[in-house]
């Protein structure tokens, strides 16, 4: 029931997108009027969806024969009954799951940008012709992925930029500190105990004992309260670890100030807020072979 809403809902509007490509007249390929950033995104985002769709489905026939085979899915979809072109019926598919997303999620998923059909369908109709396009389909990629980037860091600093204020400050003070040591990358560092061993590389296998915490001081890991010390690949870690491990002999006791552009930086993990620093005590016990 549900996969029939969503083919009749898109079929309404897909039957207009896609007549411009089947002859009509009214919605034919033009250069549209782009007055600000959110009708750059519904006209850049058509324009590569069109754009993938002749390329993906519509690469053999002709577009007008293409065309007639994605509504004859569409139909067919709607009433339940197995489609002989599968590829175009998925194809139908996920536009009409994206059409219905933006209706209550909003563009992108973005509930403050709007939808703007017309620009859509211009986007669309331009892609699917490859005419009057303004730019190409990766511009038009890069243009929907920087923007959306933006934006998306906008809204992450608005709510964890707290964050970034408290490591700023933290470091700044931290770095005065005798023993500490801030490299190039601005990973701080003091050694709590020097060993005597080799050093690992980027690709040895090490043993190491820790506990992470935070900056407020909350243990969010520890080795040690499970009594069991880690196992890993100096390289398959967070960058924080990977370039400290490598400065430190075996034996050794480090304490590592990781910035969060060092460590999970925007995505934060289990515990861990986006944007947050964190400290780790790390012991090295052996480079495995």
């Amino acid at each position: 029931m549900k996969k029939q809403n969503i083919f009749f809902a898109v079929a309404i509007v897909a039957i207009t997108l896609l007549t411009a490509c089947n002859g009509g007249k009214s919605d034919s390929t033009k250069d549209p009027k782009l007055a600000s950033q959110i009708d750059s995104l519904n006209y850049t985002y058509g324009l590569a969806f069109g754009n993938d769709l002749k390329t993906n489905m519509f690469n053999k026939d002709s577009v007008e024969q293409k065309t007639k085979t994605f509504m004859k899915g569409l139909a067919e979809g709607a009433k339940g009954e197995p489609d002989a072109k599968p590829g175009l019926s998925a194809a139908a598919t996920q536009y009409g799951e994206w059409l219905k997303q933006q209706k209550t999620a909003g563009f992108l998923g973005d509930s403050t940008l709007k939808i703007n059909f017309n620009l859509f369908k211009q986007g669309l109709i331009n892609g699917l012709n490859k005419s009057k396009i303004q730019m190409t389909p990766q511009e038009a990629n890069e243009y929907i992925n920087k923007v959306m980037n933006a934006r998306q860091e906008k809204i992450m600093m608005k709510q964890f930029g707290k964050n970034m204020e408290a490591q700023k400050k933290f470091l700044a003070e931290n770095g005065k500190k005798p023993g500490v040591v801030t490299t190039a990358s601005g990973l701080q560092y003091e050694v709590i105990k020097k060993g005597t061993g080799p050093m690992p590389k980027a690709t040895d296998q090490v043993k190491v004992h820790y506990v992470g915490t935070l900056l407020d001081g909350t243990e969010f890991d520890s080795s040690i309260k499970r009594n069991e010390p880690a196992m890993f690949a100096v390289n398959q870690v967070i960058p924080g670890w990977t370039e400290g491990l490598q400065l430190m002999p075996v034996g050794s006791k480090f304490k590592f100030y990781v910035p969060q552009n060092l460590a999970y930086g925007s995505k934060g993990a289990r515990g861990i807020e986006p944007l947050s620093m964190l400290i780790f005590e790390v012991e090295l016990l052996s480079i495995e072979k």
